[in-house]
């Protein structure tokens, strides 16, 4: 199975704000996904065409990283591409990764699945399948 790191995710207070002081550039558009109730992007260095981080910026208390935020922004979540929901299920199983949520239509992939799990050593993984 071919596993390959797609990006980090950052929780962000403000997405326009964050830009604006780094060294990130915005890649395609700012989208609002009412499951993950947060307004995402993904940006990259300039000159180079491949997003490699996603910006997460809660919209209210009731989004999942809204506490991650309350205690400072900073690096949330690696994002790893799998094949298929299949494969990433296997990868769960084989890596003994403690689901965290089921697979959603992800807005900022135009509705591919995501599903978020953690590893034994506690990090939070997106995984992200290539087919949906």
């Amino acid at each position: 199975m071919t596993v390959r790191l797609h990006h980090f995710g950052i929780v962000v207070a403000n997405i326009e704000d964050y830009l604006k002081q780094s060294l990130w550039e915005l890649r395609g558009t700012i989208v609002t996904d009412p499951i993950q109730r947060s307004r995402l992007c993904l940006a990259g260095l300039p000159g180079d065409r491949i997003p490699t981080i996603e910006l997460i910026e809660p919209i209210d208390e009731t989004s999942p990283v809204w506490n991650t935020l309350k205690r400072g922004s900073g690096l949330n979540h690696a994002c790893l591409s799998v094949p298929t929901r299949q494969a990433g299920d296997a990868l769960i199983a084989e890596k003994r990764l403690l689901p965290v949520t089921a697979w959603e239509p992800a807005a900022l992939f135009d509705g591919r699945a995501i599903r978020f799990v953690y590893t034994r050593n506690r990090e939070l993984l997106e995984l992200l399948s290539d087919e949906d």
